[in-house]
């Protein structure tokens, strides 16, 4: 077998591989489609040529692929990527970008959310400031007390 044949069957494969799972997303694709179309799981089988079970199987893959994360592994994720994002704007920052700190303070506020430490009052920095309420005036005259007559009195 020449040198040339050798490198050319991995990319082949991997151009076969390609094609392949292009063919699957666009399988994928239709068969979402068509279910939100309200097309039957059983209507959708006889289109494609394949039993229900196998359509039922590959739509189970399908929503299992799409289902979100627990919230504990999409908070980590998000903190890692703020991470890297605080990284980037630090550096940014020395070389006297003052646009920069702007970004790091968003960024800190961010995580600070994620780890629980952020201030209700500076959760949100589009919402509006919270409504105190004040300080009740003291009375103008105090209410006039009832005597009780001297036999009354303990």
């Amino acid at each position: 077998m020449s040198s040339t044949a050798k490198t050319l069957k991995p990319h082949r494969r991997s151009a076969s591989r390609a094609a392949a799972r292009l063919r699957k997303i666009t399988r994928e694709q239709k068969i979402v489609a068509l279910l939100n179309a309200g097309v039957s799981i059983a209507e959708i089988a006889g289109r494609q040529g394949v039993t229900e079970r196998r359509i039922r199987q590959r739509v189970q893959d399908i929503l299992a692929r799409r289902a979100p994360r627990a919230p504990a592994e999409f908070a980590a994720l998000q903190v890692n990527r703020l991470n890297e994002a605080l990284l980037v704007a630090y550096s940014a920052m020395g070389g006297q970008n003052l646009e920069a700190v702007d970004r790091v303070v968003r960024i800190v506020r961010e995580l600070d959310r994620y780890h629980g430490l952020a201030s209700p009052d500076f959760a949100d920095p589009s919402a509006p400031p919270p409504r105190r309420l004040m300080k009740p005036q003291p009375p103008l005259a105090l209410p006039k007390r009832e005597e009780t007559p001297e036999s009354e009195r303990v």
